[in-house]
């Protein structure tokens, strides 16, 4: 055992006995005997129990296994017989300490000769059984990640078919955000646009106004898009809504006393009180030609008529303007350069005049 101990991990000489009998019948030697002395410490601590064999030759096909038990045994050695006389065997030795931390393996080349007892040694090296480990590569990618600074909506709540503004601020570094804006309904004059016009459908109710930005992915830990809910609502078509939204705001500028609207329209609307009865039920007067050729004041076309804003004529102006179409006199309201009404202001005077035209 010390001199196997002062080899240490490198290896283990090992001698086996290969015997083959070709006697009379009558021999009593068993050919399949082995034998066995054999000390698997190979080091202190370093115990080995079993070692298994195989002895094979491709020539002519021989093949044989088998292990040995050795834990108790000071030499590696034992004899086994009954092997064909042949060239080319192989014998391959492996084991594995009694703790599993130690590999032992070891290979010979022998030839077999007619009754002789063929020695073969070979060595049994053993090393530390290798952990069950990988290795891996590690490939990295990059993402820009946006970031939504804020989203605007003005105002959050107005008429259908009227119009919000909308605005959106985003942060990218050096590069160039872009926008996607999209709604549950109604439309947009630019969805690319960090501040586009938003148009309320037709039909009254809630919209939800949703902005992404990029670029950008979902394992960005930024925020990349925010909603904001407007209200599109149905306008009390009452005639102070539609003096204060519509007739106030877009009209007065002209017919007011010294306006042209005076002047030549000969319609006052400076005040609620002037402008109502100025309209309902007042046939035109207006004495110039304007776009169409035809003075108003020629036609017996009536400004305001209770419940028919198809034949009134305050509301077939302002509609040819946004239709892009001639009046049936004078020119299209507002004048000149000034925007056309919304689709919701025209509807909101028709209306109003639909339900009656009443001083309300």
């Amino acid at each position: 055992m010390s001199s196997l101990k002062r080899m240490g991990l490198s290896g283990l000489a090992m001698m086996v006995a290969v015997s083959t009998w070709a006697g009379c019948m009558g021999d009593a030697r068993d050919a399949d005997t082995g034998e066995l002395n054999m000390d698997l410490q190979i080091a202190p601590g370093v115990t080995i129990s079993t070692v298994n064999y195989t002895i094979a030759n491709t020539g002519n096909g021989f093949s044989r296994t088998g292990s040995v038990a050795v834990r108790l045994s000071n030499t590696l050695t034992f004899q086994t017989g009954a092997i064909p006389a042949a060239d080319g065997y192989t014998i391959s030795l492996n084991a594995v300490s009694a703790d599993n931390a130690f590999t032992c393996t070891g290979s010979a080349m022998f030839r077999v000769q007619p009754f002789v007892v063929t020695p073969v040694a070979l060595m049994l090296n053993c090393s530390t059984t290798p952990p069950q480990q990988g290795t891996i590569i590690v490939v990295g990618t990059t993402q820009v990640c946006t970031n939504l600074d804020s989203i605007g909506a003005s105002p959050l709540e107005t008429s259908v078919n009227s119009t919000i503004s909308l605005s959106a601020t985003a942060s990218v570094g050096s590069l160039t955000p872009a926008f996607a804006w999209t709604a549950t309904a109604g439309s947009f004059n630019d969805t690319a646009s960090a501040t586009p016009t938003f148009t309320c459908p037709a039909t009254p109710g809630d919209v939800t106004v949703t902005v992404t930005v990029s670029p950008g992915s979902p394992s960005c830990n930024t925020v990349t898009s925010q909603s904001v809910i407007v209200t599109c609502s149905l306008v009390n078509p009452t005639f102070t809504n539609v003096y204060t939204d519509i007739i106030g705001t877009r009209c007065i500028g002209c017919h007011r006393p010294g306006g042209g609207g005076v002047n030549v329209g000969q319609l006052d609307m400076s005040t609620p009180a002037t402008a109502y009865a100025s309209l309902v039920g007042v046939t035109a007067k207006g004495t110039g030609a304007g776009t169409s050729g035809i003075a108003c004041g020629t036609t017996g076309l009536v400004r305001v008529v209770p419940n028919s804003s198809a034949t009134s004529l305050l509301w077939n102006k302002v509609h040819a303007k946004t239709a892009a179409i001639q009046p049936p006199c004078g020119s299209v309201m507002p004048l000149g350069a000034t925007p056309a009404l919304t689709a919701a202001e025209n509807d909101l005077i028709a209306a109003w005049i639909d339900t009656g035209a009443l001083n309300n």
